[in-house]
This record gives C-alpha cells, sequence and structure tokens, in this order.
C-alpha cells in the first residue's frame, strides 16, 4: 500500500492551520527531502533494479550495489579498491571509477512537466545515447534515454517531474536548462580474483538502490509501503527545523523511528540480498584462500 504526495500535504496544512500555496510548495520540497532520505537508506522492493551489463559503465540512477553475479550465477562480493590484490574471496567486484566529463553537455534544455519529450536547440544527441542516463538543471531526478527521436530532442523513460521549486506562481514548463547526458558522478565497476587478476564476463548481472523520481504532482504516488505516516512526521520534522524549532523534532525522532520500522516490516530485504553469517555475526568469507576465523563454526578452509 502507498499514498499519494497530495494527501501528505494536505495532512501537514491542516497540521500547521495554513493552506496558501507558498506553503504548499514549501511542504513539498521538506517531503521531497524526507522521501528522498528514507527511499536511499535500504533495498526497498520499488527501488530495486536489475541490469545486465555488458561494459563497466554502472547505471546513472544508481545510489548503491546491492548484489552482483555473473551469467553462471556465480556469487560476486563488494570490496573496497585497495582490497583487489589481496581479497580471501575469488570473486569480486569493486567500484573503479566515477566518470568526470559528462558524455554531452548543454544550456538550452527545454521541458514540459510530466511529458517523456525534452528538447535543445543545440542538440547533438545520437542514437548510442539511448539507455543513458540525463540530469535536467536542479531536478533530483536522473532519467534514463529510452529513444532519440532526432538530435534535438530525447524521450525518457519516466515523465519529467520538474517546475520552479521555488515559486508556486512560476510556469511549469522550464527552459534553458542546464543538462548532462552521463552525469558526472556515474560510476565504472571492475571484477577481479583473490589476487586481483581481472575476471571478463559475458554478461554480468547487478542488483542496486535506485534514485527516486521526484514527486510533483499531488496524485504522484509515494513509492514506499505503508500509509506514508514516517513521510508526515519526517516532513513535520524538517519543516520544524527549518524554523529553528530543533528541540521540537528532535521529541518526533521516536515517533518516527516506529513508523519506519513499521514501513521495513512491511518490506523485508529479500534473503538473496541479506550479508551470510554465522551464529556469532561473523560474515562468512568464500574463496580459496579463506582466511580461518577460530572463533566462528564455519571456519574450515575451502578446498
Amino acid at each position: 500500500m502507498s499514498v499519494p504526495m497530495g494527501a501528505i500535504i494536505e495532512r501537514v496544512q491542516a497540521t500547521i492551520g495554513d493552506k496558501s500555496n507558498e506553503t504548499k510548495v514549501d511542504i513539498r520540497n521538506h517531503l521531497n527531502a524526507a522521501y528522498y532520505s528514507i527511499a536511499n537508506g535500504r533495498p526497498w522492493t520499488n527501488f530495486t533494479r536489475q541490469v545486465t551489463l555488458s561494459g563497466v559503465l554502472l547505471p546513472g540512477d544508481m545510489i548503491v550495489p546491492i548484489y552482483a553475479e555473473d551469467d553462471t550465477s556465480q556469487l560476486y562480493f563488494r570490496i573496497g579498491f585497495p582490497q583487489r590484490y589481496f581479497s580471501q574471496r575469488l570473486y569480486n567486484y569493486f567500484i573503479n571509477l566515477s566518470v568526470t566529463t559528462p558524455l554531452l553537455t548543454g544550456t538550452d534544455m527545454a521541458t514540459t512537466l510530466n511529458s517523456t519529450t525534452v528538447t535543445s536547440a543545440t542538440g547533438g544527441f545520437t542514437a548510442a545515447m539511448v539507455g543513458e542516463y540525463i540530469r535536467i538543471g536542479v531536478n533530483k531526478g536522473i532519467y534514463k534515454i529510452s529513444a532519440v527521436p532526432d538530435g534535438n530532442t530525447l524521450t525518457l523513460a519516466d515523465k519529467f517531474h520538474g517546475a520552479s521549486w521555488a515559486d508556486p506562481d512560476a510556469a511549469a514548463n522550464l527552459t534553458a536548462q542546464y543538462f548532462e547526458v552521463r552525469p558526472v558522478g556515474t560510476k565504472n565497476i571492475a571484477q577481479t580474483n583473490e589476487i586481483g587478476g581481472a575476471i571478463t564476463t559475458t554478461s554480468f548481472n547487478l542488483w542496486y538502490l535506485a534514485n527516486p523520481i521526484p514527486l510533483i504532482n499531488d496524485y504522484d504516488m509515494i513509492l514506499l509501503p505503508g500509509d506514508g505516516e514516517a513521510i508526515y512526521i519526517k516532513t513535520c520534522r524538517l519543516m520544524l527545523e527549518t524554523e529553528k524549532y530543533d528541540t521540537d523534532s528532535l521529541r518526533r525522532v521516536p515517533d518516527f523511528e516506529i513508523e519506519l520500522s513499521k514501513m521495513q516490516q512491511l518490506d523485508p530485504i529479500p534473503e538473496k540480498f541479506i550479508v551470510p553469517r554465522d551464529k556469532q555475526g561473523t560474515r562468512l568469507m568464500f574463496g580459496r584462500n579463506r582466511v580461518r576465523n577460530p572463533q566462528s563454526i564455519h571456519s574450515e578452509r575451502f578446498l
């Protein structure tokens, strides 16, 4: 179960006794901040994506990888960059480098609220950009490109949810927006064995936590489980903090944690994404050169 954004906004407005458009914009901004904060905290079902990689470039909307395996269903473990040469696991992956130069940038993108079409007079879009991601203006969303009708037009996989976040009377459609195709910060991935040697796979399956599309319309659904109580409390807390009522905000922390726990119980993490541990809580290590842990009942060396 989920609820539309407008229901939460109406509730907050009723709580504070202010139904003006200016306050509604403020609430929407705080609600989106609360939404992103909660959505980015764990692998919720509605924000978990699976992609099969044929190269090293990771999806531009990825927040964090969750689980990885190759085309033979061999499990890979995430490691840090320095661990690639002394990992105790046979199959590893790590996030390599970040994109520092976008594939294409511009400053003249025009958007229409709730449309999948965006345009640029200077353009430069090519068919090879299908499957890439684009960042537009100050919008929180990272949008996947699903088609390139021509050199000046892109079709997005999701409707563009952007308008003026500060002025409730501003036009919903935007012009002269800066954009980046393959945004700065897009990650690359590398797979290695236990001695740092590169592993080449014909396909690499990755599950990851994706960046949500922002909420802009009253009817936009909050894609988190439950009745939205945690979103409501978090939004109120952020508004209190903005008004410097930090103590009042802190008083709502226990209520928020209770409601967040209820939300998590409605959407448990799939067993496939749970880190294996022994009875003492120690992470199980796999690989030919695994080091014995004398306190673990599963510490026998694998041959």
